[in-house]
């Protein structure tokens, strides 16, 4: 009973999350200076839910599922049902399709970039774009992991390359949090970015704990389902609330107005790892404690 109350808490917890991060993307600031209003209350209710979930999520993994921190791999994640091994390749496969998109769009996302001083228009340094391209390219490498971990999950032993799929999301997720602090550095307003930063560090966590069952299982059953569940419901926010928002006003362009080329297509990549580690985290609970 634990395990469905668990799962029903996160994603209904991610839908009420979307639904306020979507009032707050479009009546949360002020026209003319563009800063949050001062009290507005799906924003502050946004606060108070996000901190509930990960005490719920942390106490639930330290506290009802301590027992798995001794499964092996293959007992935490393999046996996976077939059709949904089907829908976790086919997340992977769309995370790496978005991806691709994010490099054949490259210019337009320096274009978003540039900063310009009277007449002049500064584009962003060397460093900069080659750091974004490989953080795509990384993008493009976790999907595909992201489809052949899936595509292992059968009966299938783990392996050396099976810790490599797990590896290098936790790579993409890094570089990504790097490439989305810079671009928001100058930023006074951290509700603009703090969540998508919090939804990265969630997702990278949670593939951190997939990956530790390789080496070490210590501890890792509790960090696996905290983790994944934080990481589901800040990818219900982020991801839910900017579609929230479109459907408000009507127009799929507002995501874009909103985000940015760059962050539309980071949300749309790691809504589909949203979904994956959802998929992955409502198999996990699955599992009968005796196993």
């Amino acid at each position: 009973m634990k395990k469905i109350l668990y799962l029903i808490w996160i994603v209904v917890a991610g839908l009420g999350g979307a639904a306020l991060r979507g009032m707050s993307l479009l009546q949360g600031y002020e026209a003319d200076t563009g800063l949050p209003v001062e009290g507005y209350l799906p924003a502050m209710a946004l606060i108070g839910l996000t901190i509930a979930v990960a005490v719920t999520a942390l106490l639930t993994g330290r506290l009802g599922f301590q027992s798995r921190s001794s499964w092996s791999f293959e007992q935490m994640y393999g046996n996976m049902p077939l059709l949904l091994r089907l829908v976790c390749m086919l997340c992977g496969l769309g995370t790496a399709g978005i991806c691709a998109w994010g490099i054949v769009s490259l210019p337009d996302q320096i274009a978003e970039q540039a900063a310009v001083y009277g007449d002049q228009i500064l584009l962003p340094g060397r460093l900069i774009i080659t750091a974004t391209g490989a953080a795509w390219i990384l993008g493009i490498l976790s999907g595909l992991c992201m489809l052949l971990l899936a595509q292992g999950q059968g009966s299938k032993p783990a392996t050396r390359f099976t810790g490599l799929c797990c590896t290098l999301p936790i790579f993409w997720c890094c570089l990504d949090l790097i490439m989305v602090y810079h671009e928001n550095s100058g930023n006074p307003v951290l509700s603009d970015y703090s969540y998508l930063l919090l939804m990265i560090i969630a997702v990278m966590a949670a593939f951190h704990s997939m990956g530790t069952y390789l080496y070490s299982a210590s501890g890792s059953g509790t960090r696996w389902i905290a983790a994944a569940g934080i990481a589901v419901y800040l990818v219900f926010v982020n991801a839910g609330g900017t579609i929230f928002a479109a459907w408000q006003e009507g127009s799929a362009a507002v995501i874009s107005d909103l985000l940015g080329t760059g962050n539309t297509l980071r949300v749309g990549a790691l809504a589909l790892t949203g979904l994956y580690l959802l998929i992955q985290l409502g198999c996990t609970l699955g599992k009968k404690e005796e196993a």
